[in-house]
C-alpha cells in the first residue's frame, strides 16, 4: 500500500479510493472559458483538474482561475502543468496544490542522440537537475505543495534513453533518479506516474516501478494513464485495458482517462473505468487455448467496454493470451466483433487497423485536434499496422509519437508540421496541405 497525504482537499494514496482528474484544453489566459470548463469537468466527476502553465505570463492567469473557483464555491484542488521552466514551477508552487513537473524535460533535453558518458559525467548530469530542483523542493515544503513526476515514454533525455534504451526500465531509472532527489530534500510529498501511449510499455514500467519502490521501502503514490489514447472506442478501450489492468492489479492512486475529446467527458469514463473493476471477479471470464472469454449482460456500452477491456489488459499481462472472445446479448455481433478487434489492437496483440496517437491537447494547442483527428481518421482508418500521430504541440508531440510512421504536430495559429518519425518534415503549413503530404506519404509508401 502506498503511503497518503492530503492534496487541497482530496486525500490520495493509502487506502483512499481512487481520485479521478482530468486536464483543461482552454487557454490558460483565458480565465474566463478555463474557469467555466473547470466547472464542467467539476460537474462531470474531476475531482482534480490541471491546467498547463507554459510561461510566467500564466501564472497570474492561474492565480485568478483559482481565486474565481473559489469564490464560486469549487474547493477541488487544481494541478498546474509545468514544462522547461523551472522558474515557472516554483511560482505555481504558491498558487496550486500540486505541480506537475517533467523529468525529462527538466534540465536535460532530448535530440534523439546517442551520448556516450562515463560514469562522472552521468552522474553530474543527475546533480545539475538535483540544484537546478532545490528551490522547486523549498517553496514545495513552505506551501504543503504536492508534486507530481510525470515520466512520459516519449520525452526521456537522451542520457537516460542511451544509458537504458527506450524501455520501460529507463523510465523507471528516471523515476528512481527524482524519487532520490526528492529524498535528499527530505521532501515525501509525491506522486509518479509513468506515462505511454503503448499499453504494454506504460503497464511495464508502472509494475516495475511498484515492486523498486516496495524493495525501497517508500512507496509513493501512482498516478495512471495511457497517454495519447485518442477519441471514442479506441480511446476509451485503449485507456481500460491499461489503466483498469493495473487496478485489477491493485496498483494506482489516481487516474486520467485521456481522450481527443471535451475534456468533461474523460471523468465520466474514468469513474465508469473504476466502478467497472471493482465489480469484475474470476468467475466473470475464463481462458482456454491463450484466449479470453467473457460473457455478461451489462446494458451500457461504456461500462461495458471498460470491463472487456480492462479484463483483457490483464489477461494479457498475466497469461500472455492471444485472442478475445465477447458476449453479451444488448450489442449486436457486429459490435462485440469490431470491441474484440480493438481490444487486440490496444493491446498490441493483433494489429488489424491504422493506429492513431492522439493527445487530448491542453491550453498550448493552436489548432482544432479535434477535427483534424476525425479527418485523420476518415482518410487513413485501412492501413493495417501503420501508426500516425496527431498531437497538439512540441512540447510532447515529436517524443510521444516517436514510434509513429508519420505524425502531424501543432505549430502556432492554426498551423502543423508533418512528420516522418522523429524528423520534422515541413514548416508550418495549413491543415489541408499537412492531410495531403500526410495522403502523399501514406499511399506512396503502400
Amino acid at each position: 500500500m502506498s503511503q497518503s497525504f492530503q492534496i487541497g482537499n482530496v486525500t490520495i494514496g493509502g487506502d483512499a479510493p481512487v481520485v479521478v482528474q482530468s486536464m483543461t484544453n482552454t487557454d490558460t489566459n483565458d480565465v474566463a472559458a478555463s474557469v467555466a470548463q473547470c466547472k464542467r469537468m467539476f460537474a462531470a466527476g474531476a475531482q482534480m483538474v490541471r491546467l498547463t502553465v507554459p510561461s510566467m505570463k500564466e501564472v497570474e492567469a492561474m492565480r485568478q482561475i483559482k481565486q474565481q473557483l473559489r469564490q464560486d464555491g469549487y474547493d477541488m484542488p487544481l494541478v498546474a502543468d509545468v514544462h522547461f521552466n523551472p522558474k515557472v514551477a516554483e511560482a505555481m508552487a504558491g498558487i496550486v496544490e500540486k505541480v506537475r513537473v517533467n523529468p525529462g524535460n527538466y534540465v536535460d533535453k532530448r535530440n534523439f542522440s546517442q551520448l556516450d558518458l562515463t560514469e562522472a559525467e552521468y552522474q553530474a548530469a543527475v546533480e545539475r537537475m538535483a540544484l537546478r530542483a532545490e528551490a522547486l523542493f523549498a517553496n514545495c515544503k513552505k506551501n504543503d505543495t504536492a508534486i507530481r513526476l510525470g515520466i512520459n515514454h516519449g520525452s526521456l533525455c537522451d542520457r537516460i534513453v542511451s544509458r537504458y534504451g527506450n524501455t520501460p526500465n529507463a523510465m523507471v531509472q528516471s523515476a528512481l533518479e527524482w524519487i532520490d532527489i526528492c529524498e535528499r530534500y527530505d521532501f515525501h510529498k509525491v506522486v509518479i506516474s509513468m506515462k505511454s501511449s503503448n499499453v504494454q510499455t506504460m503497464m511495464a514500467s508502472t509494475i516495475i516501478l511498484k515492486e523498486e519502490m516496495n524493495k525501497r521501502g517508500c512507496t509513493y503514490p501512482l498516478h495512471i494513464g495511457v497517454t495519447e489514447a485518442g477519441n471514442g472506442l479506441e480511446g476509451r478501450v485503449k485507456s481500460a485495458a491499461g489503466i483498469g489492468a493495473l487496478l485489477l492489479m491493485g496498483i494506482g492512486d489516481t487516474i486520467r482517462v485521456s481522450l481527443t475529446e471535451a475534456p468533461e467527458n474523460e471523468p465520466v469514463f474514468a469513474h465508469k473505468l473504476v466502478q467497472a473493476v471493482q465489480h469484475l471477479h474470476p468467475a466473470d471470464y475464463r481462458i482456454e487455448n491463450d484466449t479470453l472469454f467473457f460473457e455478461d449482460a451489462e446494458s451500457d456500452f461504456d461500462m461495458w467496454i471498460a470491463r472487456a477491456a480492462a479484463l483483457a489488459g490483464y489477461a494479457y499481462y498475466q497469461h500472455h493470451i492471444k485472442d478475445v472472445k465477447l458476449g453479451n446479448p444488448n450489442f449486436p455481433k457486429e459490435t462485440l466483433c469490431n470491441i474484440e478487434s480493438t481490444i487486440l489492437q490496444a493491446c498490441r496483440i493483433k494489429m488489424s487497423k491504422t493506429e492513431f496517437i492522439s493527445c487530448p491537447s491542453c491550453g498550448r494547442t493552436q489548432y482544432d485536434i479535434q477535427s483534424v483527428l476525425s479527418l485523420v481518421k476518415e482518410r487513413f482508418s485501412n492501413y493495417p499496422g501503420l501508426k500516425i500521430g496527431v498531437m497538439g504541440c512540441i512540447v510532447n508531440g515529436p517524443g510521444e509519437m516517436a514510434d509513429a510512421d508519420y505524425g502531424i504536430v501543432g505549430a502556432s495559429h492554426g498551423l502543423v508540421c508533418v512528420y516522418i518519425g522523429k524528423q520534422r518534415l515541413t514548416e508550418p503549413v495549413e491543415i489541408e496541405v499537412a492531410l495531403s503530404k500526410l495522403e502523399e506519404l501514406v499511399t506512396t509508401k503502400s
